[in-house]
């Protein structure tokens, strides 16, 4: 039973105007940040994205997922290695990443951010491996993670 009133109350949620906003931000924000990503000269396997994830191919750059994955995580930016169509690299390396945009759109950012978080991601990428660069942009990460608090209702 438990599992049925948790149902009805995310199908309640899911119809009020909030909860259509906040989807509608999360696109949004996907949508910032894959244009932001194809700025800097990344492909995306979908060319754009009509939903909360990209998937991006790192082939042209030279940068296995998994390589990209560690390298973000030592930054604080979490993404996930993921295939791509004919990826040749198998699924323990992988040729992309994919992120989401749920967690920061939770968070209060908006498109503004989306352009900041790819240019984060692209300073580690394009220095794939160099420690200060990675802690230079964790830096980065932990100032704007703490403009967005998770419970910022604990602050007060």
């Amino acid at each position: 039973m438990h599992v049925i009133a948790a149902k009805a109350v995310a199908f309640r949620e899911a119809q009020t105007p909030e909860w259509r906003s906040y989807q509608g931000q999360i696109v949004r924000n996907a949508r910032a940040l894959a244009d932001a990503m194809l700025a800097r000269g990344y492909r995306l396997v979908s060319g754009g994205t009509d939903t909360h994830l990209l998937l991006v191919d790192l082939t042209a750059k030279g940068i296995t997922g998994k390589d990209a994955q560690e390298a973000l995580d030592r930054a604080w930016i979490t993404v996930n290695k993921n295939g791509i169509p004919f990826d040749t690299k198998g699924p323990m390396v992988t040729s992309g990443v994919r992120i989401g945009t749920p967690a920061v759109t939770t968070r209060g950012m908006a498109e503004a951010d989306m352009v900041q978080i790819a240019a984060l991601m692209d300073r580690v990428l394009t220095n794939i491996g160099n420690a200060s660069v990675e802690a230079a942009v964790r830096g980065e990460v932990q100032e704007l993670t703490s403009r967005f608090p998770l419970y910022p209702e604990r602050l007060t």
